[in-house]
């Protein structure tokens, strides 16, 4: 193997683990731009080409989440081109702030993401469960209300409740962290 030959090796591996590492917050942000999930997907796809297209672009050693973000946006911008036909679109300027807002939070998410296995462990069996089902596969709300026998409504109320009690339990562990 020659030395561009491991050079280009080293940057794939390098490549494949920050994209490992960071795919999940790519997709987020993405979401967060792009509220349709299956249009959100594509952009993702998209994203995922354009970010090893461009990977030589990027300075190892900086912030790889940052600098895919940017790429993410110019993605999503060229998507709205796309289908710039969509009755229900935000304008440019309102998109650009909403991707400023979601990169500024990334700390604070992570932040959240870290405590929130704890706060989960705190649940009882029950609630843990319900939560699971609901956002730990692909079952809608409906379709667990069939499979347990429960009103729907009952389980949207209940998953309210239990957002908010995990909401109050991330906030109290952050706040007493020093």
């Amino acid at each position: 193997m020659t030395g561009s030959d491991m050079d280009t090796a080293d940057r794939t591996s390098e490549f494949v683990g920050l994209f490992a590492s960071h795919d999940r917050g790519i997709y987020k942000y993405i979401l967060t731009l792009v509220p349709n999930p299956s249009a959100a997907q594509e952009v993702f796809q998209e994203t995922s080409v354009a970010l090893w297209q461009k990977y030589g672009e990027y300075r190892s050693g900086s912030n790889f989440f940052a600098w895919a973000c940017r790429v993410a946006y110019f993605e999503v911008l060229k998507s709205r081109q796309t289908h710039r036909r969509d009755r229900l679109r935000f304008d440019d300027a309102l998109l650009q702030t909403i991707a400023e807002e979601r990169r500024g939070m990334e700390d604070v998410l992570q932040a959240r993401r870290v405590v929130l296995p704890d706060c989960m462990q705190k649940l009882p069996p029950t609630d843990r469960e319900l939560i699971e089902q609901r956002y730990g596969g692909s079952s809608t709300v409906l379709e667990i209300a069939e499979r347990s026998g429960r009103p729907a409504n009952t389980l949207y109320k209940a998953l309210e409740r239990i957002r908010r009690t995990l909401m109050h339990c991330i906030e109290e562990t952050l706040t007493q962290k020093p």
